[in-house]
Parts: structure tokens; C-alpha cells; sequence
């Protein structure tokens, strides 16, 4: 499943509570704005349709503090669990982070993942994640993920480790901060 920047970002940004359209997903997938931002997590292949299109749904105000970083990576082939978009949105205040990216989306039935903010400074940020991968009767792993932020030039180092292995993908990229509200408010 291939996804577009602008894709990724709002499917995020639907998660934080901001009606968009949605229309590279297939089917009407979503977790609710209000349990995901409060920290909820889906059980596992429960029901999520939604009960109204998405120009419908009434968006919750996101935190005034909140960031967006969208990120594109250069993900050499054989680094290819490193997504080549990356969008993490962060409420300073809280420490809370939502992470979306295609690899994310298409282990976590279509949503975003929460994360961590693993360290914060004046100079760099940087944020954890994980998800399970394996399907059915295969076995089934963790991905590791973290990304590394220079604040000062956008520069980002992502880095995916499968729990259990000594195997490390890395690959970097630039990323773009601004407020979430100016990033919902783009078409």
C-alpha cells in the first residue's frame, strides 16, 4: 500500500481530532480523536469504522502547543523497514506523541501509533515507538523504532531494530516542524 505525505499527515491528524478527508485509505478505518489522545489503544482487531463520513465528524481542538514534523527519509533498499514519510505529532505540554507512517499504518490496521519522547533539549528531540509485525501463524516480532531530530536543521536519523535480532536499519532524512493547528488547516 503506497501513501503520499499529505496522506500520512492527516491521518494523523484525523487520530488528533481534525475533520479531514481521508482518501487513500481503504475503507473507513479510524480510533476515536478522544481516546487516542488521552491515551487509549485499540484492542486488537476490534471494530473502528466510523459512524459518519469524515467531513462529518467534529474535529476536537487540538493542544495550542502542539507540533507536527513531517519527515522525508532516503531509505536506501536495503534499509526498507525505515518508512520514507514520517509524520510525528508531539504536545510538548502533555508528552504526548502520535507516530504515522506507511509501515505503521499497514501493521496497525490503518492507524497511528503512540509514542515517546525518549529525550528533549534545547538542540534535539527524539522519540520511540513500536508495533508488532508478523502475521497468522508466523511468529511475531517487534519493531523498535526511534527518531533522532535536530532542531536547529531539521535533520533526522530513524532508526528500526526488530527485538530480538542484532540486525539495524538506519537511514536519514529532513524533517519540517510547524504547529498542528497551521498543518490542519492546510487543504
Amino acid at each position: 500500500m503506497r501513501f503520499q505525505a499529505h496522506t500520512i499527515a492527516r491521518i494523523a491528524l484525523r487520530q488528533l481530532g481534525v475533520a479531514a478527508q481521508i482518501g487513500a485509505l481503504a475503507g473507513p478505518v479510524a480510533l476515536s480523536a478522544q481516546t487516542l489522545w488521552a491515551g487509549g489503544a485499540p484492542a486488537a482487531r476490534q471494530d473502528r469504522a466510523l459512524d459518519a463520513p469524515a467531513a462529518e465528524v467534529v474535529p476536537l481542538v487540538i493542544p495550542a502547543g502542539a507540533i507536527g514534523y513531517l519527515c522525508r527519509i532516503h531509505v536506501p533498499y536495503s534499509q526498507r523497514w525505515i518508512p520514507p514519510v514520517l509524520f510525528i505529532a508531539h504536545d510538548p505540554e502533555t508528552g504526548r506523541v502520535i507516530i504515522s507512517d506507511p509501515i505503521a499504518l499497514s501493521y496497525n490496521f490503518g492507524l497511528p501509533v503512540l509514542g515517546k519522547v525518549a529525550s528533549d533539549s534545547t538542540r534535539r528531540i527524539s522519540f520511540t515507538w513500536d508495533y508488532p509485525v508478523g502475521s497468522g501463524a508466523q511468529q511475531t516480532r517487534r519493531m523498535l523504532y526511534r527518531a533522532g531530530f535536530d532542531k536547529r536543521s531539521g535533520e533526522v536519523v530513524v532508526t528500526a531494530i526488530p527485538a530480538g535480532f542484532d540486525r539495524v536499519f538506519q537511514a536519514s532524512g529532513i524533517c519540517e516542524g510547524a504547529p498542528l493547528n497551521e498543518l490542519a488547516a492546510q487543504p
